[in-house]
């Protein structure tokens, strides 16, 4: 029986337009009120998760930043897992290296070390991996009105960052260049006890080993006295993949991934075409 049911967010609980549709969310309703507890688990962090709860009045549990940070329904920190100062500096510098803007997921907001040009370009390949149909302009005007960008924290002594205290949970960039992406998965992913993942396939995303998606679900749906067979859990993209080993009831969106749905023990609909919701409907009929 289904006790815990934990969904991605992008490409899975929201649809094309970023939205989660009204279908979903009374679905969403039904599976609490059967008994079953809800969660989101997404490589977002907290800043960009709660408007959408709150727009939707989802009151839930979060693992955010890939397992970086995980939240109760009130948004306090119960856990957080770091990477340390050391393989950030590495990590910098790889970045630096290769001329690949980034921004930084700390503690105290998000930050690069990059100037506001460069920074804005990175904004734009995100802008465009979320709607390829726009031309370079037209995404260069959305980037510009963006949180992600708007909130960005410019460092201008790197050495001065680095010893503040600042605890970085998480390294997020994209680029138009998808080979050079791939180069640096490789590149970093030899860096000792990093956890290097994907939510698009133009992006890299970078935490500490241990902040991984379904390593930190298992920990806390435990907690919960949950058996693993007791929790769903829904994705659709390479940062999903750690949360389909984890867990044995994983269902891939029809977007997904090959690697996902090759490991997925169902496939449901796309994520514009209420799939998240006919996943909830479907365990929700198997547990009349």
């Amino acid at each position: 029986m289904i006790k815990l049911i934990a969904s991605d967010m992008d490409g899975t609980l929201l649809n094309e337009k970023h939205k989660i549709d009204k279908e979903t969310v009374e679905a969403i309703r039904k599976a609490e009120e059967s008994g079953i507890v809800f969660a989101i688990s997404t490589g977002r962090e907290y800043d960009t998760v709660e408007p959408l709860l709150k727009e939707n009045n989802i009151r839930c549990q979060c693992v955010l930043m890939n397992g970086a940070e995980y939240r109760d329904e009130d948004g306090n920190i119960l856990e957080d897992i770091n990477i340390e100062l050391e393989t950030a500096t590495k990590i910098i510098g790889i970045l630096q290296k290769e001329k690949v803007s980034a921004r930084i997921f700390t503690n105290k907001g998000i930050y690069t070390t990059d100037t506001k040009e460069e920074a804005l370009k990175e904004m734009v390949y995100r802008t465009l991996s979320f709607e390829p149909n726009l031309t370079y302009e037209e995404a260069e005007k959305i980037a510009k009105t963006q949180p992600y960008f708007v909130q960005l924290k410019y460092i201008s002594n790197l050495d001065e960052f680095l010893k503040s205290g600042m605890e970085i949970r998480k390294f997020v960039a994209f680029h138009k260049d998808v080979e050079l992406i791939n180069k640096m998965k490789k590149v970093i992913g030899q860096i000792e006890r990093i956890a290097v993942s994907s939510s698009f396939r133009d992006n890299i995303e970078v935490t500490h080993i241990t902040a991984q998606k379904g390593i930190i679900l298992a920990k806390v749906s435990e907690k919960m006295g949950f058996k693993r067979d007791e929790v769903l859990v829904l994705g659709d993209s390479f940062n999903d993949y750690s949360m389909f080993t984890e867990f044995t009831e994983s269902v891939a969106m029809g977007n997904a991934i090959p690697e996902i749905k090759e490991i997925a023990k169902y496939i449901t609909d796309t994520n514009d075409n209420l799939g998240v919701a006919k996943a909830i409907y479907r365990v929700l009929e198997e547990q009349k």
